[in-house]
């Protein structure tokens, strides 16, 4: 090269340069202008999903709250007691009626009252009004024809719209000298049905609702600070929207008044009229330009709209065009100085350097074949120095550059080595002459790529040259570490599985060994998971884990460790705790968190965790043993009623091991028929008469002699035996009934007891079928019990379950009634026949607490045509109450305990004996 072309050279790097120039202040202008252009639509972007967020929650609330105001209609206007009240007034207008609807109506308005109710009042099919209770100015506007009309022809209840009335009480009304006042209000209208003739409307229920308790303060409440920010609740009737609620900017205007969206202007109400919800960019009723978010009350032709003034969102952006304009400027000065004074520099340089780098490298060239230059890997060429002098041109592809520009470059810098890498490898090059690492190399754009690089001197003539031959591994690395992510974590939820965070335990113990401080292991195990599996399905059960684990997740630190252990169990390493309180406190969090109910599809879904805790070193620093121990408290946590958590303690050890050893014995108590029935009587008031008798199952262990069901049966349903044992008590039971039918006691009949477990099993209905036909029991002697609770777990198929045994004729009753939590608008949708009175009421008897709930129980089951039995009945006192009470059966202690078999027909032929004496 000569002189003349290395002055056209600098010439066009000086041209380049200036273009260069150009383009850096073009590119700061455009990145300028497109940071302006970003951070506004950030800002804009920000401000809509924050309105939306506001007004989908806002809706939420207030659909939540007209579904909760029409659910407590609901109840009150279905209760058969109620009803019966009404019907009575209605037919006979007598005051004893009407003091029993007022009673009904008083605890939705009394001093507590969360209801926010003004008045209640009661009409008949025609709208005249029967009586009413609260506050109100004019009795006749609520009982409106036209909206009786409507709920007459719709069957359901119907919302009113907002009205503003001169109110009073009726405390103030009876004073005169006791002036209205104003209130906001809107009327809930429940339609009231015969009891008898369930289509035939007597009339209706009407709640005087104040919005000022929940509704308008929701719609005022505004979460941050705002000059312009507003929510505004709006009904569409028509061609119309009607502002339910008052206006921050209205100038004085009325709080509720009704407007028509104006024609060419993109409004809020334009969008209602529309039926139309989102975020738009429009004008307010003040004509200002806004950004609003619109959000439709669920199941209402209700709309919230959240708004706030564009000019208050936008108000900083000015300031920040101005800084983003004045930093353009001086940065594109700096450069422009920077660049001139490099090029000064470059062109002094260039001129002496020309000369010898023009012999060098034609050297070099004559060296590089065609084979070397077209191969697969990347080959470079060194200096001494490590100046890259040749490349071939695979290595121009890999880098993504020319080579004049990788001759600027050493090969080190091209590496992710470092200058420490850099001196190591240059000292094993001068001892061995060679050496071979991995290392990441750097493209153009700045990202990198795994290699392995294999360097060695060789002689060019009179010139000693590094050669390094590159090969790209990339392919080879990103298949390990994938087959390393799938190895160490669960393919369903993408959680570290059992291997990971055993070895991350492992190292966390180390750590906790060198640095002197704790760490918490957290096993967590769904309750009554397989239920779910088994009623809903495994799709659902894996989707139901993969909610929970982002739910714990959620819970969690980022430098905290979850895995899926396995199955339905979920383990979490928590380093670096100060204070053992707080693991406690993140036990509770995580119970709270997973006991939030998760909707799967349209199922509603409530799931517990039992969750147990260790703590290293203190429990152990070894890592088997810790799993060990966690394991071990989370078992302790089911004992002690599931859904808490426990943490580890020497002592469990030895429970853990007399609980494994009465497992082993109850897995074999069965074959070796070491269980045995015993039947307590249930005895007919009115005459004294055994009538049937409940089959209870009792241990008699070998060793242990008789072991209480409470010590068993929570393990028999755990280890999933209850089943095997339900169903031979039930074959036992039916066998023993008919010898005492042969006897002559026709009518006995026999109750036994359905497990939660037993009753979720889909072969249920199967088992009894076949029991019962190979038996040759007659199924109307038959009853079987579930428990109130257990009714409730799924309405739709515990329906289904008991149409199946009540279509052959067996019996179905509730076990200890009033102890769980049942809906009365589904207990009357139960083919059932007999509630069973818990025996915690029994025992409220002739003791100074309330007993008065046994009279409603009665009550509700004489309303539901069902029979009732009292269990634990123990004394004379007891009986006599129950006997006053017209309860029908009794069962308890007062007549006998359970009894084996052969005791039981003893005392069958004694009673029958007595009672004909």
């Amino acid at each position: 090269m000569t002189i003349e072309t290395t002055n056209k050279k600098l010439s066009s790097s000086k041209k380049f340069l200036l273009i260069c120039f150009l383009l850096f202040t073009t590119l700061i202008s455009i990145f300028g202008f497109g940071f302006y252009y970003y951070q506004k639509q950030t800002v804009i972007e920000a401000a809509k999903t924050n309105l939306s967020n506001l007004a989908d929650l806002k809706a939420h609330q207030i659909g939540h709250w007209r579904h909760e105001r029409i659910s407590r209609a609901h109840l009150l206007s279905t209760n058969k007691l109620f009803l019966h009240s009404v019907q009575h007034y209605i037919e006979h207008q007598d005051n004893t009626s009407r003091e029993n609807i007022i009673q009904a109506l008083l605890p939705a308005l009394g001093q507590n009252n969360l209801n926010g109710d003004h008045g209640v009042l009661i009409t008949d099919h025609l709208g005249q009004t029967l009586l009413h209770v609260g506050e109100s100015a004019d009795w006749s506007r609520r009982s409106d024809k036209q909206k009786i009309a409507i709920i007459r022809q719709n069957g359901k209840p119907l919302f009113s719209k907002i009205y503003l009335d001169q109110i009073t009480s009726e405390s103030c009304q009876r004073n005169c000298d006791a002036p209205f006042k104003p209130h906001l209000h809107m009327d809930l209208t429940v339609p009231l049905y015969d009891n008898n003739k369930l289509t035939t409307m007597m009339g209706s229920i009407i709640f005087i609702i104040d919005p000022n308790t929940f509704l308008l303060p929701l719609v005022g409440l505004w979460p941050t600070s705002s000059i312009s920010a507003e929510s505004v609740l709006v009904r569409k009737i028509d061609d119309k929207v009607i502002r339910l609620t008052p206006l921050r900017h209205n100038n004085g205007e009325e709080p509720l008044v009704t407007i028509k969206p104006p024609k060419g202007i993109d409004t809020p109400g334009k969008h209602i009229k529309d039926g139309e919800c989102g975020v738009i960019d429009g004008y307010d009723y003040r004509q200002k330009k806004v950004f609003a978010a619109i959000q439709k009350v669920p199941d209402s032709p209700w709309y919230i709209v959240t708004k706030i003034d564009q000019s208050e969102v936008l108000s900083f952006m000015t300031k920040l065009g101005a800084i983003i304009f004045a930093s353009a400027i001086s940065i594109v000065i700096a450069v422009g100085m920077i660049m001139w004074l490099w090029w000064r520099r470059q062109q002094a340089i260039s001129r002496a350097l020309h000369y010898e780098q023009e012999l060098q490298n034609r050297t070099i060239l004559s060296r590089f074949d065609n084979l070397t230059r077209h191969s697969n890997d990347i080959i470079v060429l060194c200096s001494e120095e490590g100046d890259i002098i040749d490349a071939n041109q695979r290595a121009l592809e890999a880098y993504g550059q020319p080579l004049e520009t990788l001759r600027t470059h050493k090969l080190c810098s091209m590496c992710d080595i470092g200058d420490n890498g850099c001196n190591l490898l240059w000292q094993q090059l001068s001892a061995n002459g060679e050496t071979k690492f991995d290392s990441h190399q750097f493209r153009r754009d700045g990202s990198t790529f795994p290699v392995e690089i294999n360097a060695t001197w060789i002689k060019v003539g009179e010139r000693k040259l590094l050669q390094a031959i590159i090969r790209d591994v990339s392919e080879r690395k990103e298949a390990a570490q994938q087959l390393l992510h799938q190895a160490q974590h669960d393919p369903l939820t993408g959680l570290p599985n059992r291997t990971l965070i055993t070895d991350r335990l492992h190292q966390a113990i180390g750590k906790c060994k060198r640095h002197d401080n704790q760490l918490a292991l957290l096993f967590l195990d769904l309750d009554r998971f397989k239920n779910i599996n088994d009623t809903l399905g495994h799709a659902a059960g894996d989707q139901l884990l993969v909610n929970i684990a982002q739910r714990i997740k959620k819970s969690l630190r980022e430098v905290d460790t979850v895995a899926r252990f396995g199955g339905d169990e979920f383990m979490i390493l928590v380093e670096d705790i100060t204070n053992i309180a707080d693991i406690a406190t993140l036990a509770l969090k995580l119970i709270d968190a997973i006991e939030q109910p998760i909707f799967l599809g349209q199922q509603e879904i409530y799931v517990t965790t039992s969750t147990g805790i260790t703590v290293a070193p203190d429990d152990s620093d070894n890592t088997e043993e810790l799993i060990r121990f966690v394991e071990t408290a989370m078992y302790r946590a089911k004992e002690r009623g599931r859904n808490n958590y426990q943490f580890y303690t020497s002592d469990m050890n030895a429970h853990t091991h007399e609980h494994l050893k009465l497992e082993t014995s109850l897995r074999k108590a069965l074959a070796n028929k070491e269980f045995v029935v015993h039947y307590q009587p249930q005895v007919e008031l009115s005459s004294g008469k055994i009538i049937g008798s409940e089959a209870l199952v009792r241990w008699q262990h070998p060793e242990r002699g008789l072991v209480p069901p409470n010590d068993f049966i929570p393990l028999a349903e755990e280890t999933g035996l209850i089943t095997e044992i339900g169903l031979w008590v039930l074959e036992q039971a039916c066998r023993q009934n008919l010898e005492w039918q042969a006897a002559g006691f026709n009518d006995l009949s026999v109750a036994v007891n359905l497990s939660a477990r037993q009753f979720l099993d889909k072969n249920l209905q199967r088992d009894v079928f076949d029991i019962l036909q190979r038996t040759n029991f007659n199924p109307k002697n038959l009853e079987l019990e579930i428990t109130e609770s257990l009714s409730m777990f799924d309405v739709n198929t515990s329906i289904s379950i008991m149409d199946s045994f009540t279509n052959k004729g067996i019996s179905i009753s509730i076990d200890d009634f009033g102890s769980g939590y049942s809906s009365l608008s589904h207990l009357h949708l139960f083919p059932i026949d007999k509630l069973k009175i818990d025996r915690s009421f029994i025992n409220l008897i002739g003791s100074n607490n309330n007993d008065s709930l046994i009279p409603t129980i009665i009550a509700l089951a004489e309303q539901l045509n069902l029979r009732v039995i009292a269990e634990g009945v123990e004394t004379a006192d007891q009986l006599e109450k129950l006997r006053q009470l017209k309860c029908q059966m009794v069962q308890g202690y007062y007549f006998s305990k359970p009894l084996p078999a052969n005791e039981f027909s003893a005392l069958l032929h004694q009673t029958a004996k007595d009672l004909t004496n």
